[in-house]
């Protein structure tokens, strides 16, 4: 007995586009939408995606790498269907992300400034410390997730310019190494965020926020730890206004002979997150 299978595929070819062509397959197929280059229509029948059983069989896996897979810009539209998480996934160009989940690229209105720069360090001799700008970069690293969807610029003094008015969401975290001299007391690391108004640049920088954090110990002598000054923030910025991060330590209470900390800039625990909420 002779099985006899019919596909239902119409095939339009406009002429004086050399090579263009529209396909429709299934239910009315004389019938294309005219931006389709390939159009299914069925009321009871859908679309298999290739399939692979989990994410170590998608393309460009890579179990070295820190997010497992090659970056590979050529291959951005891929799509699988992926049995180990029950869902759509696609391949963004650096990694595979499911159809439910957005990927960083995508936030328009975000940008993450990551650091390339050396670690600075810092001591407080009797109270006294210096307090350097640190220093990010536009990086587009999109394994530490750094990017910059909203067009910041950085100047070589660590000065970044906002590019338009709104609301902005500002979180710096950095993560600090403490080591050394004497602490009688409790000393603190400082982050301090400021702004060079665009439209008062004679009044100088001003401080939007500025967070401690405690660095306990009755004695502290040689020896170190790790530790991350981390806050969140809201303020109103025009375009053209700058602003910047700096750093120091400082007694909290007590007495400091040379207590010291080491601000990690190019640790993936340093970033500075920038939102527009509008």
């Amino acid at each position: 007995m002779k099985k006899i299978i019919i596909l239902n595929v119409f095939i339009l070819t406009t002429i004086g586009y050399l090579g263009y062509a529209q396909v429709k397959i299934g239910n009315r197929p004389e019938i294309i939408h005219p931006r389709a280059a390939l159009q299914v229509e069925h009321n009871a029948k859908g679309i298999m995606l290739p399939t692979v059983e989990n994410h170590t069989e998608l393309p460009n896996y890579n179990a070295k790498q820190p997010d497992l897979y090659e970056n590979n810009p050529s291959d951005n539209g891929l799509v699988f269907y992926n049995k180990e998480i029950k869902d759509v996934v696609k391949y963004d160009g650096y990694r595979w992300i499911a159809a439910t989940e957005r990927s960083i690229k995508n936030y328009k209105n975000m940008s993450i400034l990551g650091s390339s720069s050396s670690d600075y360090s810092v001591a407080n001799v009797l109270g006294i410390t210096g307090r350097p700008t640190l220093q990010f970069n536009i990086l587009n690293d999109f394994d530490r997730n750094n990017i910059n969807n909203l067009g910041l610029t950085v100047n070589a003094n660590g000065e970044i310019t906002i590019p338009a008015n709104g609301f902005y969401r500002i979180n710096p975290s950095v993560k600090t190494s403490s080591a050394g001299g004497l602490s009688v007391g409790n000393a603190a690391t400082i982050v301090s965020l400021q702004a060079l108004y665009a439209n008062a640049q004679g009044e100088g920088w001003q401080k939007i926020h500025e967070n401690s954090f405690l660095l306990y110990g009755l004695v502290v002598t040689a020896g170190s730890s790790n530790s991350i000054n981390s806050f969140s923030t809201t303020k109103y910025l025009y375009a053209g206004d700058q602003i910047r991060l700096r750093a120091g330590i400082q007694a909290d209470t007590g007495l400091n002979l040379g207590t010291g900390v080491t601000f990690k800039m190019s640790d993936k625990d340093t970033y500075l997150y920038i939102e527009k909420l509008n």
